[in-house]
């Protein structure tokens, strides 16, 4: 049960061009079976875990948050 990844089209300052961005997003499989197992009491957060969502977006070409 690993972390999910999203990608946007975003501007990298360092290399100067538009790029493919890469971020992480939270395991839902993971947070629902957590969620069930508390009976519940996981629920915030995982709520918050989904609309913070788990760090921002790096450059694929060279690694920089954009």
């Amino acid at each position: 049960m690993c972390m999910g990844y999203k990608q946007t089209n975003r501007f990298c300052r360092n290399c100067g061009t538009g790029v493919l961005a890469t971020g992480t997003t939270p395991s839902h499989l993971l947070h629902l079976v957590l969620t069930i197992i508390s009976v519940g009491l996981w629920l915030p957060i995982w709520v918050l875990l989904s609309l913070f969502s788990i760090g921002g977006y790096k450059c694929s070409n060279c690694g920089s948050s954009v």
